[in-house]
């Protein structure tokens, strides 16, 4: 396997553990001291789901707001 495939081997199993195993996949790499391919992979893939989730909060967030200043718009207009 290339070391491409490895990475990405890792990234999706990094991606899957932080999705549905998070405090598993916290365990693994508190001791990994390895730094190839797949490892990276591993890291890559937790780093993307953690951006990821921060963003759908964000955008959570900014409908929230949005809808708030909408209905505040509206009483005032009553």
């Amino acid at each position: 396997m290339n070391q491409e495939m490895k990475f990405i081997k890792g990234f999706n199993h990094g991606y899957t553990l932080a999705k549905y195993e998070p405090s598993l996949l916290s365990k693994i790499v508190k001791d990994i001291n390895s730094k190839n391919d797949y490892v990276q992979g591993i890291f890559s893939g937790k780093e993307e789901f953690e951006l990821e989730k921060s963003r759908t909060h964000l955008d959570d967030l900014t409908r929230l707001r949005t809808k708030s200043k909408d209905q505040d718009r509206d009483l005032e207009r009553e």
